[in-house]
């Protein structure tokens, strides 16, 4: 099958594509390509700290999120052996940090390439994790990562319980949150990690420009921090480690709000409809405050392939160990109505005609 015919629901992916302004951006940006980037990004960090209320020393540039996720397991595991634990505890032990699992890979990656210790701790799927993760903390943990919205469950941590949470945490341990898929929320209840954050918690938030803003071929995070924080993940970080078309393309996306807000509405139309037709299907699924869905069809591997033999491709569970799922991201409407037409294909028919899409008026 031509790879350019396939309905590619298996990445998370922006299914509108990059905003005009920023493909504009790129390519006003060709003949400059013999010159080096700005070091530090300090035009898209002022811009960023423009937009969230911050200045520009809680702002670091990244790789991608998952470079600042590698710079901070480093700051807190590989280090933090020394700072407050003696010798006669430390001698054979290495540093702990805790995630809530089913969660993203990268997380447990990240965690062992610093030398730490990973902990896993099991939690119920789409439940709140962090009592689990509360009554796992000992004296040599040190990083707890969380996502929200979760990827793969897209659930969200609710404010007050995250700031009980931190509350209740040594003030060694430093907390990540992985906001990657936040410009998707649409429930009142999600954490405020930008305030919990101002109230003086040790706190890292990192975001993305992959997802909401359509640069996932242009790796490009950032996190945000308390300044003496970001200028310990600046010791990690090598010069120009993002480059001049990324920082002037997510200049360019963040000005273009009339693309964020399409991309919003196609993404808030699309999940309602997907819901209802799973719902109509008999397939159970999680409710989700980010770009996919998480659903169960018994057979996961069964499922991608026969999807694969209709042109359609999703996300395999079986490195979650979820292998009766599978992972839908949300699509254009003829691509969400493609996929739900194919798993009623794959399912014994259902009693009623499934709902089409909402037309919707979205710009690319």
């Amino acid at each position: 099958m031509d790879k350019a015919s396939v309905i590619d629901l298996s990445a998370n992916e922006n299914p509108l594509g990059a905003s005009p302004r920023a493909l504009d951006a790129i390519q006003r940006s060709l003949s400059g390509l013999h010159r080096y980037p700005e070091k530090d990004g300090d035009p898209l960090r002022d811009a960023l700290a423009q937009q969230l209320k911050l200045q520009r020393n809680q702002l670091l540039l990244g790789n991608g999120a998952t470079e600042l996720l590698e710079f901070a397991a480093r700051a807190c595991l590989s280090l933090s052996l020394s700072l407050s634990l003696s010798a006669s505890q430390t001698e054979g032990q290495a540093s702990e940090a805790l995630i809530a699992t089913p969660c993203f890979i990268p997380y447990q990656n990240v965690i062992r390439r610093a030398g730490g210790q990973l902990i896993g701790v099991p939690c119920v799927l789409g439940d709140d994790p962090l009592p689990a993760l509360l009554a796992a903390v000992t004296a040599r943990t040190r990083l707890i990562i969380l996502g929200t919205p979760n990827n793969p469950c897209g659930s969200i941590i609710p404010h007050q319980r995250l700031e009980t949470f931190i509350r209740a945490l040594p003030p060694q341990v430093l907390v990540v949150v992985d906001e990657a898929y936040i410009e998707y929320v649409s429930h009142p209840d999600c954490a405020d990690s930008l305030a919990l954050l101002a109230q003086g918690h040790n706190l890292l938030i990192l975001r993305s420009l992959s997802k909401a803003y359509a640069l996932a071929g242009l790796r490009l995070g950032y996190a945000i921090g308390n300044p003496s924080m970001i200028e310990r993940l600046n010791g990690q970080r090598q010069h120009y480690n993002t480059n001049s078309l990324a920082q002037a393309a997510a200049l360019a996306a963040l000005s273009d709000r009339q693309h964020l807000a399409a991309t919003l509405a196609n993404n808030c139309q699309g999940r309602a409809y997907l819901a209802r037709s799973f719902s109509a299907l008999g397939l159970n699924y999680l409710p989700s405050q980010a770009n996919f869905y998480l659903v169960e069809v018994g057979d996961g591997e069964r499922y991608i392939t026969e999807l694969a033999l209709r042109g359609i491709k999703v996300k395999s569970m079986a490195r979650y160990q979820l292998p009766r799922h599978i992972r839908v991201s949300i699509g254009l409407p003829q691509q969400n109505l493609a996929l739900v037409l194919a798993l009623q294909q794959l399912l014994r028919p259902v009693s009623q005609p499934l709902e089409k899409p909402i037309k919707q008026q979205v710009s690319a």
